[in-house]
């Protein structure tokens, strides 16, 4: 059992090494987070593999669990600052002029007042 738990450890190492080349030549900042987050995964399992081979897992599940609590939330984090950063600020300006509190201009008459010309 200790031989077949070493060789999943080692088979696991090795996919991590891929999923590597994918963070460092990721043609998007997508494939780099998610990249990152899959490294992230598989360092959990390794975490538990680690503990069974230890004989104290009840120890390892704990760290492997906060550990994939890291990983999860540094993963939105991640992709939300992106989706902000990647966002044009034209949308912004967009926005304002359609928002029912932006004031009144050329382009956003007032209510009540579209169709009269004095």
């Amino acid at each position: 059992m200790e031989q077949f738990l070493i060789s999943i450890g080692v088979a696991l190492l090795l996919l991590m090494l891929m999923s590597l080349f994918r963070v460092v030549a990721g043609p998007t900042v997508i494939d780099r987070i998610l990249g990152v987050n899959v490294i992230g995964i598989k360092t959990v399992v390794l975490i538990i593999i680690v503990g069974i081979l230890d004989g104290r897992v009840e120890m390892f599940i704990d760290i492997a669990l906060a550990y994939a609590l890291l990983n999860f939330i540094t993963t939105i984090a991640a992709a939300r600052f992106y989706q902000r950063l990647s966002q044009p600020a034209v949308a912004d300006a967009e926005e304002a002029k359609t928002a029912p509190s932006a004031p009144p201009t050329a382009e956003n008459p007032p209510a009540g007042k579209e169709g009269s010309h004095a």
